[in-house]
């Protein structure tokens, strides 16, 4: 079902024929088609006369953020988040069609984005009434700020990931750091695209679009920017929590080996001795047979095994790479203050 707006004021569907005829002398007209029925795309392409590469697009999805500009509208892919019955945010594709005085928002679900800026035009009418193009900064910015959450809840989960490492990583955590680097690799195919899509709105190269709406969409174009910049720099410290993960288990395994290898050496002598002397020849017998004897090859094994505990303590403190902090030393960064200039008559 399509649902329209005249003005910011919900009508009902206009007939083909109307449609194909508007002007913008009779108001802004907002075409909703969220979700989007094969009927309802069958009607705008009937009403609007899409060009078969849009048909073609809406239909079969998947595309990529791009701006197309024909002589009787422009048609743009945008992306949105949409929140998913088991609770997780999932990307929405968003196609806007953008003509003279009238515009149509096409998905393939409902995106609450649109949702919330097609009520907000029950309170606040004037949202459309300011003009074709004004609707579309606004619908731009509210697809592009829905990403926000996700995010705010990557930026959580990286955390949680490098508590882990530092308490106790196990395979799980693994499986989280490459899931991550999975889902910062989608964003980034997106959000780069879409940032390059915003700047060239934003320039004089789209004539569709006034000058005060470039202004605006400006704007949304740094928050593009701003998200792009955030995944990148998501993905250098998901990058590094692996390789802390690796040198983690890496320590773990040598500490281990370290473990084993005291021991080991420990044993060594004993076994020395008592292999030496366990064999049965005659004069090892026969020297060994005294109380005097007994007591000799006890103390020799006491004190071989303590010269190796001591031996080992005095390597294992010589390969301590880093001393242990003196101090509660920390390095804090904090924004530069913002100076007041003084006027040069105050105080006098």
């Amino acid at each position: 079902m399509i649902n329209t707006r005249v003005d910011g004021r919900p009508v009902n569907q206009l007939s083909s024929e109307e449609l194909r005829s508007w002007t913008a002398q009779r108001g802004l007209l907002w075409l909703d088609a969220s979700p989007a029925e094969p009927a309802d795309v069958e009607y705008l392409s009937t009403a609007l006369q899409l060009h078969p590469t849009v048909i073609e697009d809406i239909e079969n999805r998947n595309q990529r953020p791009k701006v197309d500009d024909f002589d009787r509208y422009m048609f743009v892919v945008l992306f949105g988040t949409v929140r998913d019955t088991t609770g997780e945010l999932l990307l929405a594709e968003v196609h806007i069609l953008l003509g003279d005085g009238w515009l149509a928002t096409v998905s393939d679900t409902d995106v609450p984005a649109l949702r919330q800026l097609w009520a907000a035009c029950d309170k606040r009418p004037e949202i459309g009434q300011a003009g074709a193009s004004m609707l579309f900064h606004r619908i731009c910015d509210s697809l592009v700020d829905s990403v926000f959450p996700i995010l705010d809840e990557i930026d959580d989960e990286i955390d949680r990931i490098e508590d882990n490492i530092v308490a106790r990583a196990d395979v799980q955590t693994v499986s989280d750091i490459f899931r991550l680097k999975r889902d910062l690799g989608v964003l980034r195919r997106v959000l780069g695209p879409e940032r390059d899509l915003l700047q060239i709105l934003s320039g004089p190269r789209t004539p569709r679009l006034d000058a005060e709406t470039q202004i605006y969409l400006r704007d949304v174009y740094d928050h593009s920017v701003r998200m792009v910049e955030q995944v990148d720099s998501y993905r250098d410290i998901i990058t590094g929590s692996l390789d802390v993960y690796l040198s983690s288990v890496s320590n773990r395994v040598g500490e281990q080996t370290r473990r084993l290898t005291v021991v080991a050496t420990i044993f060594l002598p004993l076994t020395f001795l008592t292999g030496f002397f366990g064999m049965n020849f005659a004069v090892l017998v026969s020297a060994i047979s005294t109380p005097q004897a007994l007591a000799i090859g006890l103390t020799a094994m006491a004190l071989s095994v303590t010269l190796v505990v001591f031996v080992s303590q005095r390597l294992t403190a010589r390969v301590t790479p880093i001393p242990a902090p003196t101090g509660p030393r920390r390095i804090s960064i904090r924004m530069p203050t913002r100076r007041t200039r003084r006027r040069s008559g105050a105080g006098s």
